[in-house]
């Protein structure tokens, strides 16, 4: 039995873990609200906000109910676009007045999951702004209506929200945002009977690519949910090393102190990895191990030289990549831990990436660079790109010769002429051979170009 609360009801649900959030909650449930679009995390309609216990209280996150596991919500808080209004009540929240005031509604279709992304960054947003607003819609499409009138509706409610207060919940109520049932749910949690954890031996992380794939077959079992484990779950600084666990999310990693202390670069890089409800799911170690030629975090890692912790093996991130898909790893190897050197004190990460569109898509051609310039002659480099080569690949011949090379226009040329050779893109949906070659050299003179600025 899977126990949590969905809404203001306690439930025991007898479903596989394996079964997609969304299908329980329209087949099994009845609440319709919930739309389903896409399944596969781009369309945002099915967008549901579950709180998690910790260890001070609840973590509300908005996530995409297609490719949430029913077995993740175990002990959690599920909260449907039904669970906004109280029982005997079917008054407006302000989110939905607005949209209404506005007409930022005409089909509707997509309006519950908006609504749900936007009560998502109430509860559980560091600032509750306008901009981080606007950014928890970033998972969130409409058809018909435009988005004007739903920017509109977005700065009439935070603009009135107060501008003062003590505990954040009561505010919420006070203001109309979610219901009173709201101040139960902690307690409630902590007294919901214990649910079974078995597992059919399918490992399953974020889950946001493979339940992209293999839903229907997941539906039926029962996974081992690697998010669940508190001991892959932590970054933090260990002298000159700083390690990341596998179960870390990009939100975490986006919000994480400790990386924004070291990397304040990568925060705006990561904003435009995904969006708010996938970042809020996809892990750092299941982008590393779904060892695709363009992802995000591979690139990042590559640059800062790190290496990946494989059933108690220390691997070079360099040398994990075997070929197109292909890792070093063993059936039943698990990747526990990503650990990367400190960066030198004057040290730039800097990452880009270029795809059909700004946000929520995946990269024609991506690449990271850490660097440290000083009085012109550029000190070191490593330099890594994606879209390139069948693997996430470490432009290893560039980065030593930019070593010890005064920044000039002869400089730049050259590197990108070693990095032409180091790669072998090929001609794709997402860009021809010709096109992705010249990305990467406008991303190498790019990267230089913010050494020079900083």
């Amino acid at each position: 039995m899977i126990s949590f609360i969905c809404n203001n009801k306690e439930i025991s649900a007898d479903s596989p873990g394996g079964l997609p959030v969304l299908d329980w909650i329209r087949a099994q449930n009845g609440l319709k609200g919930t739309k389903e679009g896409c399944r596969e995390g781009d369309c945002g309609a099915c967008t549901v906000v579950v709180g998690k216990p910790v260890k001070n209280g609840i973590e509300y996150s908005a996530l995409c109910s297609c490719l949430l596991p029913l077995g993740e919500i175990a002990g959690c808080h599920l909260v449907t676009i039904e669970g906004l209004s109280s029982d005997n009540s079917d008054e407006l929240t302000p989110f939905q007045r607005s949209f209404y005031d506005e007409a930022a509604s005409q089909c509707g279709f997509c309006t519950p999951g908006m609504i749900m992304s936007l009560t998502g960054c109430l509860l559980g947003s560091p600032e509750l702004t306008v901009s981080a607003a606007m950014e928890a819609l970033d998972g969130n499409i409409c058809r018909c209506t435009g988005y004007v009138a739903v920017k509109r509706s977005v700065h009439s409610v935070i603009e009135a929200l107060p501008q003062k207060w003590e505990n954040r919940l009561d505010m919420l109520i006070a203001n109309g945002h979610i219901p009173a049932y709201f101040k139960t749910i902690s307690q409630r949690l902590g007294k919901l009977p214990s649910s079974t954890n078995s597992s059919d031996g399918t490992v399953v992380a974020g889950g946001t690519d493979i339940y992209v794939h293999s839903s229907n077959k997941l539906s039926g079992e029962q996974p081992d949910f690697l998010c669940r484990r508190d001991d892959l779950n932590y970054i933090r600084r260990d002298r000159e090393v700083v390690r990341v666990g596998s179960a870390v999310t990009f939100n975490q990693l986006r919000r994480s102190p400790v990386i924004s202390s070291i990397l304040p670069g990568l925060k705006n890089f990561l904003s435009k990895v995904s969006s708010t409800q996938i970042r809020s799911r996809a892990t750092v170690g299941g982008n590393i191990i779904n060892a695709s030629p363009i992802a995000d975090m591979a690139i990042v890692f590559l640059a800062l030289d790190a290496s990946v912790t494989v059933s108690g093996r220390s691997i070079p991130l360099r040398e994990f990549y075997l070929s197109y898909k292909k890792l070093d790893m063993q059936p039943g190897d698990i990747l526990t831990e990503i650990s990367f050197p400190l960066p030198e004190p004057g040290s730039t990460l800097s990452s880009l990436k270029v795809a059909k569109r700004e946000f929520l898509d995946i990269a024609s051609v991506n690449s990271s660079m850490l660097f440290r310039i000083d009085n012109g002659v550029i000190l070191f480099a490593r330099v890594s790109a994606g879209g390139v080569s069948p693997i996430p690949l470490l432009l290893a011949r560039t980065g030593s010769y930019l070593c010890g090379q005064t920044l000039s226009e002869e400089t730049i040329k050259e590197a990108c002429k070693l990095a032409e050779n180091e790669i072998s893109p090929i001609s794709d949906v997402r860009g021809s051979k010709q096109y992705k070659i010249q990305l990467l050299k406008a991303q190498i003179r790019a990267h230089l170009s913010r050494g020079v600025q900083q």
